[in-house]
């Protein structure tokens, strides 16, 4: 099961609203429009008379006129290559030679991907240099392809389904994957040091929904050659699908904090009522903070990434550990626009996994900060329930409000950063750890809160602040570690018979929060 398709069977998802503070819901508003959206360097969104040059502004209006036709549907890969098993697919080889790019002197090399195994949809690659465009056009040259069942014929005629930007990143001298553009409308980021996790889409649309996911796809792109002195790739890409096209720029400078400036121009070719803007999707199998453990796994955790983390647009720092469910929930987190929201992997030693192989422990952290006013809607949280660690279960993106419109311009923009490193510093202590289990008597859910040292002037005289949404909150008690300098909290919860609680904790100093506000949603096992 992916993270973008429901479950066979089972319950309806639950849907609750969590950590939002006031009255209920209100569902207004669009996107920005285009005019709003700060462009990508040298690119203008608000489109101008033709240039000679080849810009962003040649893309959005070959994805409007695309808008206005019917969407093309691709004939299906030869069964040969759609059969490719995971290994079999991995085993072709590139052609170092016929890279893009092959000599690297402008920092950053190219390497096509062909079709094949899952990835069955092809896609157009051209390079931009000097403003003017040239096609990259597939051969089976640029593949080794070993003793693969596959015929001639099917080699000659494959097709590209994606590329990677390779760049020094780690050590100097030596060239490692920056970027990967496979897949639907996917792409994944690396920054120094880490290993691929999370992932993000150019836009989701129908996730969890009762009608089913639909799948956008680029179906091509332009890669800017950048010069040598430039410390950033520039990518532009052809959204298309059944119910919308797009133009997208990213800007991609990669370091120990890899960034990807996104901007992007929609157009609907009917209405879409269940958008994602800025999807970020990850796995998460299981942790210390689970209701259910794992009792046969040797490992004491296993994910992509832990939590949710968000600066909410009134300047609260939340944390919200993700869940693996029995069955599927969707989580509405906020209802203005936040600051920034990402999927972050905050244990960083291996002992944490016990997992020499995966590396989980180094899988970077995504954070995602809006640069133009998205409109009303919400940021949602899809938790898929998943049996093991190979399937993408985890899904967040901002829903707007109003349904959008064909005929009309939808315009977005944000940056990510991918790193090891914390994608932002709260102005409050953190969380380090969720830990649950029962009370003795086993009546009880027992929960174990860890915050990150701080200063004693700060540490001191705490007080914690929980709610719920239902059932009885007992036995609160903040207790400062004076090895490590950490502050536990510590609580148990009465469900009263209760299926569902949403709980709420922070820690306060003079009636004044201290920490991230934990999130956490109880569930009848």
């Amino acid at each position: 099961m992916s993270a973008c398709s429901a479950p066979e069977t089972g319950p309806g998802p639950e849907v609750t609203v969590s950590g939002i503070a006031g009255p209920e819901l209100v569902a207004v508003g669009v996107a920005a429009p285009v005019e709003s959206v700060p462009p990508v360097e040298g690119a203008s969104l608000v489109l101008a008379a033709t240039t000679p040059e080849f810009d962003f502004e040649d893309i959005q209006r070959k994805a409007r006129a695309l808008s206005e036709e019917p969407f093309f549907v691709q004939p299906d890969l030869p069964k040969p290559a759609a059969e490719l098993d995971y290994d079999q697919y991995r085993r072709i080889q590139n052609i170092p030679d016929r890279a893009i790019w092959p000599d690297a002197a402008n920092g950053f090399r190219v390497l096509p991907d062909p079709r094949g195994y899952l990835f069955t949809h092809e896609v157009r690659i051209n390079i931009v240099e000097g403003g003017k465009v040239t096609s990259r056009n597939y051969s089976e040259r640029d593949f080794a392809f070993l003793d693969l069942p596959l015929d001639d014929r099917i080699k000659e005629t494959l097709g590209f389904a994606g590329f990677r930007v390779l760049t020094v990143l780690n050590q100097e001298g030596k060239f490692d994957e920056l970027i990967s553009f496979k897949g639907a409308s996917f792409f994944r980021a690396l920054g120094a040091g880490t290993v691929y996790g999370a992932s993000a889409r150019g836009l989701s649309i129908g996730t969890a929904s009762p009608n089913g996911e639909e799948f956008p796809h680029f179906s091509e792109f332009w890669l800017v050659k950048p010069t040598p002195a430039s410390p950033a790739v520039t990518i532009y890409a052809l959204l298309d699908g059944i119910s919308i096209t797009g133009a997208y720029a990213f800007k991609i400078t990669p370091g120990p904090e890899t960034r990807t400036e996104v901007t992007a121009v929609l157009f609907p070719r009917r209405e879409i009522d269940a958008l994602g803007i800025a999807p970020l999707t990850s796995m998460y199998f299981f942790s210390p903070h689970d209701l259910r453990k794992q009792p046969d796994d040797f490992r004491p955790a296993v994910h992509d990434s832990e939590g949710l983390m968000i600066r909410m647009e009134n300047g609260e720092w939340v944390w919200r550990p993700l869940t693996n469910p029995q069955s599927l929930q969707i989580s509405v987190l906020a209802t203005d626009v936040p600051r920034g929201f990402g999927l972050v992997q905050r244990k960083r030693d291996l002992a944490a996994y016990s997992d020499v192989e995966a590396d989980y422990h180094r899988r970077p952290n995504v954070w995602v900060q809006p640069t133009s006013d998205w409109g009303p809607g919400q940021l949602s949280l899809v938790e898929i329930p998943t049996a093991n660690e190979y399937n993408d279960n985890i899904v967040v993106f901002w829903k707007p409000s109003e349904t959008w419109q064909p005929g009309k311009a939808y315009g977005v923009s944000y940056n990510m950063r991918w790193s090891l490193l914390p994608p932002a510093a709260p102005t409050v202590i953190p969380i380090a750890e969720t830990r649950s289990g029962k009370t003795p008597d086993r009546r009880r859910q027992l929960f174990v809160i860890d915050y990150e040292a701080a200063e004693d002037a700060l540490a001191g005289g705490l007080e914690a602040s929980i709610s719920t949404s239902a059932g009885t909150i007992h036995n609160p008690v903040v207790k400062r570690n004076s090895e490590t300098g950490k502050t536990r909290l510590t609580f148990e919860l009465s469900a009263d018979g209760a299926d569902v609680a949403e709980l709420r904790a922070v820690l306060t100093k003079g009636g004044k929060p201290v920490s991230e506000t934990w999130l956490y949603r109880w569930r009848a096992e």
